[in-house]
């Protein structure tokens, strides 16, 4: 009966760790070729990388929408580095979570969060990369989808 209830404390503990977060897992990359065949080709919306802020581990990111819809995105992101004039995936240090939040970019508006990229990418040697965002807006029949990314150099 001990080894019951001890079961049954744990198992409910459990429940309610796991009911309290939810994450989205960022599989590990390739190391290929972009999968982002389209970024930056939505007009009204942008994302940069704001003036004296990148290091080899984070940045201070500025997302932008000139338009005169709401959109939406999480914390997930992708880092490419520019190989040979093409980009490529980064692969992660191991497979990323990221919780399943939902922030809103209001019409006409900026707002600026803070990346660090340590944790799955670790430091980022010197060279050309970019970060690549995804913002979803709600549509009648389902979501529109669209990528933008940042350029920023690592010294």
């Amino acid at each position: 009966m001990a080894i019951l209830l001890r079961f049954s404390k744990l198992t409910a503990a459990f429940v309610l760790v796991a009911s309290a977060a939810v994450w989205n897992i960022h599989p590990w990359t390739t190391g290929g070729a972009s999968p982002f065949a389209a970024v930056n080709d939505a007009e009204g919306l942008a994302i940069t990388v704001a003036d004296g802020t990148v290091t080899a581990t984070g940045a201070i990111l500025r997302l932008e929408n000139e338009t005169d819809r709401e959109w939406e995105f999480g914390q997930e992101y992708w880092i490419e580095k520019k190989e040979g004039g093409e980009w490529k995936e980064i692969k992660s240090l191991r497979a990323r979570a990221f919780d399943a939040l939902s922030y809103l970019l209001a019409p006409h508006s900026t707002r600026e969060e803070v990346c660090s990229f340590s944790d799955g990418y670790g430091r980022l040697t010197a060279g050309e990369y970019r970060l690549v965002k995804e913002l979803l807006r709600e549509r009648s029949g389902g979501w529109e989808s669209r990528y933008v990314a940042a350029e920023f150099a690592v010294e």
